[in-house]
């Protein structure tokens, strides 16, 4: 008998190795029968600040997911103040962005966004990775001003704030509407499963995963149709893709390093230990 695994996405574009271990069978080949959700189902309007609020948190605290995608540093931030489940690896791809202003700002470069407000998805994987950009480029923490939005890129185009921080299809509609880059984001996800997923079902998923990657690295072609499917096809060709790396295990050094980012910055009270919040195996 397939056990049923219930996922919720994170992002459809940066999720696809998901959605091709679903059509081509490759979870059904581990015997898992994987229910896939794309989207909050209350779109923007459920990317409230409050992250325990958010669609997939309130459905993994209650039971009704299994397993999800998330930014590497929030599945620590979930798995510890939420209560329940652990991180099994980081996530099948480098997640793409930017940092976008409107096509009429002064702003040239990322060292101009000192104490500029910029509109970011609070505690999300745009919200730190434009952290490590701004203090890359010498911006000092105390002096980045982020703004939660639940839309943030009408944030940046209505005028509510200076900059955005995007991911596709954000950043492609964000071109047409003659918004620039600032700047490119980068992170990784890691996957958050429940209690309930033991060793032999996560290693049968991140099996899956991984020929889900192979996959996509041979069709280039339906890759980016895959990839950048919210977007029509004419922008599509330009569209910002993820890098394929597959999953990976979680390493202590690398879980330690985020850990002391994240406590330096206020986003941890504490320090967890690796083995509270990450399944080795």
């Amino acid at each position: 008998m397939m056990r049923t695994i219930r996922l919720q996405s994170d992002s459809n574009a940066h999720d696809r190795p998901w959605r091709v271990a679903v059509e081509q069978g490759f979870f059904a080949d581990e015997g898992l029968k994987v229910e896939y959700f794309e989207d909050n189902p209350k779109g923007a309007a459920g990317r409230v600040q409050d992250f325990s609020r958010r669609w997939k948190e309130s459905q993994l605290q209650k039971g009704a997911l299994e397993v999800y995608p998330v930014c590497e540093w929030g599945a620590i931030e979930r798995v510890q103040a939420l209560g329940g489940g652990k991180i099994i690896g980081l996530d099948t791809t480098v997640r793409t962005g930017a940092l976008m202003v409107r096509k009429d700002s002064k702003i040239n470069a990322v060292g101009e966004l000192r104490n500029v407000p910029i509109a970011v998805t609070w505690h999300a994987g745009t919200f730190y990775a434009a952290i490590e950009v701004l203090e890359s480029a010498g911006v000092p923490f105390e002096e980045i001003k982020l703004v939660h939005a639940n839309d943030r890129l009408e944030a940046l185009l209505s005028g509510t704030t200076e900059a955005a921080a995007l991911m596709e299809p954000l950043v492609s509609r964000a071109f047409k509407a003659g918004a620039r880059k600032i700047a490119d984001l980068r992170w990784r996800g890691g996957i958050v499963a429940g209690d309930g997923v033991d060793t032999e079902t996560a290693e049968k998923l991140r099996r899956a995963l991984n020929r889900a990657i192979a996959w996509l690295r041979e069709n280039d072609e339906r890759s980016r149709d895959e990839v950048l499917r919210d977007l029509p096809p004419d922008q599509r060709r330009s569209g910002l893709m993820p890098e394929l790396v597959g999953v990976d295990a979680y390493r202590p050094d690398e879980f330690k390093e985020k850990v002391n980012w994240m406590v330096q910055r206020g986003f941890l009270t504490t320090a967890p230990e690796y083995s509270e919040v990450v399944r080795s195996k």
